[in-house]
Parts: C-alpha cells; sequence; structure tokens
C-alpha cells in the first residue's frame, strides 16, 4: 500500500497557482500573530510572562511617605491594629511585598510587588507564568546569604542590572535593595582590610549603579539605625551617590523592630527616621511577630497614618 506524499508549502503552492500562494502565507503570518507568536519560536524558547499593560511610573509622595512592608508583617499590624492596616492598604505610596503570600486582603490602593533574593528566580517565574496578575513592581534583595546564589554574591551589579532589564522588558517597574554585606565576599570590588562595609558600598559604587538602573533604590540602613552618626553619614553618603546618577530615583531607608542582636522600641525608630528623613522619600520597614506593637507605635508617628 502506497502512503500519501507529504505536501510542502512548495508543493501546495504548485498546485494552488502563484495568485494563490500569497494569500496562503498571509494566512500563516496572521495565525502566527494570533498566536502570540508561538509558530514564529523555536522549540523551547521561552514564553513571555503576562505583564502589566503598562509600566508603573512612581512620582514624588503625593499622600505621604513611601513605606515598603512585606504582606505577611502587614497581617501581623492587621491583628493588632485593623485601622492602621486598612489606611496602609489605601495609600498609593505603600508597597506591599509579595502580597499573594498571606491571608491579607489585596492591595487596594497599595502596589502588589514580587520580591526576590534570587535573579535566577526570577527569570524562573518569569518563564512560568507564576507571578501574581495584580503585581506591578518587582524586587531584588541580593544578600550575603544562601538565598542569594553564588554568582549574584560574586558580582552584585551584573546582576542588579541583568534584574532590572528583565524587569523592564517584561513591563514591570524595579525596586533594587543590594546589602552592605555583599563586598564582604564580592568579586569585581570589595571590601579592603581596615575599611568598613559602608565605606566600601560606597567606593564601589552600589549606591550610584542601584540608583541608574532602578525606579526605588533601597539604602540599607537598619543595621546602623541606633548609631545616630553612622546612620546619617551613610544615608547622606548614598544619597547624593545614588541622586547623581539617577536625579529621579526614589531613595527608601530600611528600618528594622530588630538590628542585629538588639530589640529597637517604636521612639527609637521614629528617631531614626528623622535623622534619614531629609535624604530618603520613604521606609522599608523589617519587624517579626513578637515586636508588632514597636513597629505599630513607630507607624503612628507618620503623620498620615495618625488616628
Amino acid at each position: 500500500m502506497r502512503r500519501p506524499k507529504k505536501l510542502s508549502l512548495c508543493s501546495v503552492s504548485r498546485r494552488l497557482g502563484p495568485l494563490s500562494f500569497a494569500p496562503a502565507m498571509l494566512l500563516l503570518a496572521v495565525m502566527a500573530l494570533g498566536s502570540g507568536g508561538q509558530l514564529l519560536r523555536p522549540l523551547g524558547w521561552p514564553v513571555s510572562a503576562p505583564a502589566p499593560a503598562t509600566m508603573l511610573r512612581f512620582a514624588g509622595p503625593a499622600h505621604g511617605l513611601y513605606l515598603v512592608i512585606s504582606a505577611q508583617h502587614l497581617h501581623e499590624i492587621q491583628a493588632v491594629a485593623p485601622r492602621l492596616a486598612a489606611r496602609l492598604l489605601a495609600r498609593r505610596t505603600t508597597i506591599v511585598l509579595n502580597p499573594g503570600s498571606s491571608a491579607l486582603t489585596p492591595p487596594r490602593g497599595a502596589v502588589g510587588t514580587a520580591f526576590f533574593t534570587s535573579y535566577a528566580e526570577f527569570i524562573g517565574r518569569l518563564q512560568r507564568h507564576t507571578i501574581p496578575a495584580g503585581v506591578r513592581a518587582v524586587a531584588y534583595d541580593p544578600e550575603l546569604w544562601r538565598a542569594t546564589p553564588f554568582p549574584e554574591r560574586f558580582d552584585p551589579q551584573r546582576y542588579m542590572a541583568l534584574f532590572a532589564a528583565a524587569a523592564h522588558r517584561h513591563g514591570y517597574a524595579a525596586i533594587l535593595m543590594p546589602g552592605r554585606d555583599l563586598l564582604a565576599a564580592a568579586g569585581s570590588c570589595r571590601q579592603q582590610p581596615g575599611e568598613d562595609l559602608d565605606a566600601a558600598f560606597l567606593r564601589c559604587g552600589l549606591a550610584g549603579e542601584g540608583a541608574r538602573l532602578s525606579q526605588i533604590f533601597e539604602i540599607q540602613t537598619a543595621p546602623v539605625e541606633l548609631s545616630t552618626a553612622e546612620l546619617r553619614s551613610f544615608a547622606a553618603a548614598c544619597a547624593k551617590q545614588a541622586r547623581a546618577a539617577n536625579p529621579a530615583v526614589i531613595l527608601i531607608a530600611t528600618l528594622s523592630t530588630r538590628p542585629g542582636t538588639r530589640w529597637a522600641r517604636g521612639w527609637q525608630l521614629a528617631r531614626a527616621a528623622a535623622e534619614v528623613r531629609p535624604f530618603v522619600q520613604g521606609y522599608q520597614l523589617n519587624m517579626t511577630r513578637g515586636s508588632t506593637r514597636a513597629a505599630v507605635a513607630f507607624l503612628r508617628t507618620i503623620p498620615a497614618l495618625r488616628g
């Protein structure tokens, strides 16, 4: 039994004639575009993840200071101070990290932001289409810990650039949060003998490079927040370097209810916030469940959140 011959585009064109071949090719092109270009992709080529319709543009704080906080921490605040949590969620200058990671009601005015400690994880999530649809921004926090792969710790500037480029290519605003401790192990530029991490961070230009690449750059001031002189000096120097590289960048200072091995009370957080306020447009608040009341006491010192 003879097998039927397989038809190729050339054989089809010979049968249909030259006048029919062009419409056939046009039909194939329309089919390819209608399928999102899938017919034009080689096998195994990663498919672009769903992206926001337009990239979020951060502007000056029209509704008070920026506040960066995780959804889990907001959930803990909600259990103690529900009205305060509701006000935070209603603000367009509240940035909620990992909004789908807790039982918290999705942000109504706040900016849903996916949080990553690894560029490799970010790319994997993009390819698997697992970034929630309501996310408008993505944050990258490389530090000297296992959560950040060794190559990213070794060359943080390269991976910040890769992360920001991938974020912008997929329509997300980029928030960069490199840790000071990266300079203890980085390859291209690292801490020198007798040099502290603050000085190494500034000499290696991470504040400038991070600000150049991002819409929001975070200065990790929490480790020195209880040392007023060091805190103010580091924040001022980082801000100067960052704004020289990108005058439009929004700068955030980190604060923590437990900086290192010590605990910080609400009034201490408020004092640290006042010290860095001339140099930044907002804060990221890190806390533990056991220090929720200290966090609430601090947040209530912010005029827009009182009541």
